[in-house]
């Protein structure tokens, strides 16, 4: 009978002459594919649609036009922030803070309404922050009920820095 004889490899183990495939590469190759098809679905969960931070001023605030606006803000800073002011004082208790930010100056800030003044909750005072880049301003105001179309800035000041 004749044999043939195997070929040792470098490592001793006996060679047939076929290509080396071990058993787990066929089970490994599903695995990966269907990591890979996980990892993209979640991918595309996590990505959110483009915002459009584009500040066109097509909605205009309708009370607020018609206030002065505060030295040393600007009239686009006034208005993101009058809305915030809106929103605050339309709480009847001490609210937390209201953020807000005007994307087209890279301003943000937010309004702290305070206490009632002495005249039997028709006005109450807040603190208002500016901060843009490296500088942060803080106004100071009272702002008073003005029958159904809300509340209007009676007083506001920007604070002495100290």
């Amino acid at each position: 009978m004749f044999h043939r004889r195997r070929r040792r490899t470098a490592g001793g183990a006996a060679s047939t002459g076929l290509p080396y495939k071990p058993a787990a590469s066929l089970r490994t190759a599903p695995c990966a594919l269907t990591l890979v098809g996980v990892a993209l679905l979640l991918g595309g969960c996590s990505s959110g649609p483009n915002l459009d931070t584009l500040a066109t001023g097509s909605v205009t605030p309708r009370a607020y036009a018609r206030e002065p606006v505060p030295k040393g803000i600007a009239p686009d800073d006034w208005a993101a922030a009058r809305t915030a002011l809106a929103e605050a004082l339309h709480e009847k208790d001490n609210a937390p803070s209201v953020p807000w930010e005007n994307y087209a100056s890279a301003t943000r800030g937010t309004v702290t309404p305070l206490s009632e003044t002495r005249d039997g909750g028709r006005c109450r005072e807040f603190l208002m922050s500016f901060v843009r880049e490296s500088r942060e301003d803080w106004l100071q105001g009272e702002a008073c009920r003005a029958g159904k179309s809300g509340w209007k800035v009676d007083q506001a000041r920007l604070l002495d820095r100290s």
